[in-house]
């Protein structure tokens, strides 16, 4: 048996996934920042490794360098004892200045190591002895010749001083060797970790990606099925809504066209049966009037007014007869009763009104004449009432298979608010009237100040003469 999951519920379970996918997002935006950090470690570990081994062979560098240095300086001044050419003392001022330069770098350079400082140190203090007895050799060359500098030489500890700077640089070569081999295998080792961690890295945020992505599949699948269901429910609700609207509608059309029956077997009544009273009786009191008007003249006076009186209930009679069915919508067509209409409510309520049409307003329909009389009545039952208009500019004209009115007043101008006014009967019954016809009404404020009603009702155009069905006679 299968059973169906409530729309409800699948539209609120297809909205609570985005919480899932906020954790999982987060978690993987997570994981993309340890992955980020992970690598910038990695990096700095990497570049300071690589900065380390650079260090030692610059290191290493500096100290051959040394090592030439104190060599050519040495041949400077043998050159310049054997020969006596000044030219050979340039030299040798030159590396002595740079040998302290380059001792410095050395001693920066090897600034983690304490040994190969104290190794520094003593070449520094090396160096300072040898060049002081070379100076020694010099001075005597200067003062007594080259017996006196070959003697002085002699004296001097010269080859016992190169043979220690020579060994101390031998030992900072070693030292500087071994940490060279040491540090090339940690930057070996942070490379490889590094890669490790990477790939390591990479994986997990993958995964995490990966799962971000199905969740979001999944979440995209739930919600398009949820919308699917909705849209179906709104689809069903509309399909509900439209049935309902034409039931009423159907309903609305039989009740005024119920009433409209009624108020025409109404008004048939009140011309024929009430009619005819009224007209009896005012025919049996003019006799009785003619009568006694010799003989008993104040009887005939008060049967005259009686007549005034009959009159005036026969008038009244007509208008209640014309405003529930006019005799002239059925005699002479819908044109003909609109223009007595208008010309009626002109004369009472002083209004200036004219009116328009193209003579083809006639329906082959029953209702429609009607419904269109009924929303001129109103409208203009409204502007005697609201509008404050002194001219009324009334037109309809037939369009197809439809009649197309407008009833312009230049009046006060209808509020926005009272379009929607609970109490606006009169508006109101106009929009049901032709919204139960399946027309469009349709109620503004005039650019120029009034109202304006417009709108159409579908009105079939009436059968032609040799369209119509003809005529049976049935044999007597």
């Amino acid at each position: 048996m299968t059973v169906r999951v409530p729309a409800r519920r699948q539209v609120q379970g297809a909205w609570e996934a985005p919480l899932v996918l906020l954790v999982a997002y987060l978690v993987a935006m997570a994981l993309l920042a340890v992955s980020a950090y992970v690598d910038f470690r990695n990096a700095r570990e990497l570049e300071a490794s690589t900065s380390k081994v650079s260090a030692t062979l610059e290191a290493m560098e500096k100290i051959r360098q040394t090592g030439n240095t104190f060599f050519i300086a040495e041949t400077s001044e043998r050159g310049y004892v054997l020969t006596g050419d000044a030219t050979y003392l340039e030299p040798y001022r030159d590396m002595r200045q740079r040998i302290a330069l380059r001792l410095t770098e050395i001693e920066r350079l090897a600034s983690d190591s304490t040994a190969q400082r104290n190794a520094v140190a003593r070449l520094r203090a090396l160096a300072t002895r040898q060049f002081a007895e070379m100076d020694v050799v010099l001075e005597a060359f200067r003062t007594t010749g080259q017996a006196g500098a070959i003697a002085a030489a002699r004296l001097n500890d010269g080859i016992e001083s190169m043979a220690a700077v020579r060994e101390v640089i031998g030992a900072l070569l070693d030292e500087e060797a071994r940490s060279l081999v040491t540090r090339r295998t940690a930057a070996e080792t942070a490379y490889t970790s590094g890669l490790v961690k990477a790939a390591l890295s990479t994986v997990v945020v993958g995964l995490a990606l990966t799962g971000f992505y199905l969740l979001m599949q999944r979440f995209l699948r739930q919600r398009d099925a949820a919308l699917a269901v909705v849209e179906a429910n709104n689809v069903e609700l509309e399909q509900k809504v439209l049935d309902r609207t034409e039931d009423l509608s159907h309903l609305s059309r039989h009740l005024l066209n119920a009433r409209e029956d009624e108020k025409k077997g109404i008004a048939r009544d009140l011309h024929d049966d009430f009619g005819s009273y009224l007209t009896a009786i005012n025919m049996d009191v003019s006799r009785a009037r003619d009568k006694i008007a010799a003989t008993h003249p104040e009887q005939a006076a008060k049967l005259e007014r009686t007549l005034g009186l009959l009159g005036s209930a026969i008038e009244l009679k007509r208008q209640l007869i014309s405003d529930l069915r006019p005799s002239m919508l059925d005699n002479l067509g819908l044109g003909a009763a609109l223009e007595q209409y208008i010309d009626e409510w002109s004369r009472r309520t002083g209004i200036a009104a004219t009116f328009d049409h193209d003579g083809v307003l006639d329906s082959s329909e029953e209702g429609c004449p009607i419904a269109v009389f009924r929303v001129f009545q109103e409208a203009l039952a409204n502007v005697a009432k609201h509008s404050e208009a002194t001219r009324v500019a009334a037109q309809a004209y037939r369009v197809g298979d439809r009649i197309e009115f407008e009833i312009a007043d230049d009046g006060i101008g209808l509020p926005d608010a009272v379009r929607t006014k609970p109490g606006a009967h009169g508006l109101l019954g106009i929009r049901e009237r032709v919204l139960a016809y399946r027309g469009e009404v349709e109620m503004s404020r005039a650019p120029s100040g009034g109202t304006v009603v417009r709108g159409w009702i579908p009105c079939e155009p009436p059968i032609a003469r040799d369209e119509a069905a003809p005529l049976v006679f049935a044999r007597i």
